[in-house]
Formats: structure tokens, sequence, C-alpha cells
């Protein structure tokens, strides 16, 4: 029993000194910079639709541990990318649409904008025809005047 425990304890301080080892290995700024820069590029197998820096699986953590390898190791853009791809597929290749994929949404924006604009005439010339209650001939009334109550104050506040 003593054994074994001693063993645990043993196993225990050697990984604890060996995660502390590598957690002092200093981290290249331009191969960091350089991995995450791949993975914001490549589409992750484990998570459709997503790339692989944002994907949370294991494996995909696993994944860019070897994106950022091959990037301390010296590795271009482009090798990585090719690298990583050939491992796990053609179709994790991020690639932009062709432009004409846009042009029906283009169409239903255009069309928006058109109606927006053909009521904003209809609605601006149909107030512009419609008779104005303020336009007649008769002089403008004093509001309220027939009301004593106000007659009376407005002569107190004459005097």
């Amino acid at each position: 029993m003593k054994n074994t425990s001693l063993g645990l304890v043993l196993a225990l301080l050697l990984s604890v000194a060996a995660t502390q080892a590598a957690a002092d290995e200093p981290i290249d700024p331009h191969a960091a910079r350089l991995a995450n820069e791949v993975a914001h590029n490549i589409l992750s197998p484990f998570c459709p639709g997503k790339t692989l820096a944002m994907c949370p699986s294991p494996a995909a953590g696993e994944v860019r541990m070897k994106i950022q390898d091959m990037a301390a190791a010296g590795m271009d853009e482009q090798q990585i990318k090719d690298a990583v791809i050939e491992e796990h597929g053609e179709e994790f290749r991020i690639v932009e649409p062709p432009w004409i994929d846009n042009l029906g949404l283009l169409g239903v924006l255009g069309a928006g904008l058109g109606l927006a604009l053909l009521a904003v005439v209809i609605i601006s010339r149909r107030r512009a025809t419609t008779p104005d209650s303020t336009s007649s001939d008769a002089p403008p009334k004093e509001p309220d005047a027939d009301d004593p109550y106000l007659a009376e104050l407005r002569k107190q506040y004459r005097d």
C-alpha cells in the first residue's frame, strides 16, 4: 500500500514538473500569430460551419497545437494550410464565393430601396395636394374666444 501511494505521489510530482517545464518555454510571438491566422482560415473538421479557431472540440485543440508546432518549426502559412487540409480533407478549405452568388441579394436590396423611394415620393405628393385647413380665407380665430372664463383671465392679465 505504501509503495502504491509513494508511486502515485512521485508520478504526480513528475507530471507537475513536466507541466511547469513546458509552461516555462518561451512562445514565439510570430509563430503564435501565424498559427492563429491559419486556424481562422481553415474550416474545422470537427465543428461543421465553424473555423478551426472557433471550434471548442478537444480534437480541434490538438490540431491547433499541431499548427503552432508547424509554425514554430518555420513553415509558412500556405505550407501549414496545405498540411492540415491534406490530413483532414479538401472540403475544409475556405473558398470565397464568386461574385455572381451575391447578385440575387443585390437585386433584392435594390428592389427594396426602389420601393421605399417610390413610397416616399407618393406620400410627399399626396401631402402637397391635400387641402390644408389653415389656408382658408377667413382671418385666424383666437383660440377659445367664446369661453367667458378665458376672456376674464385675459382682461385681468392686460390690466
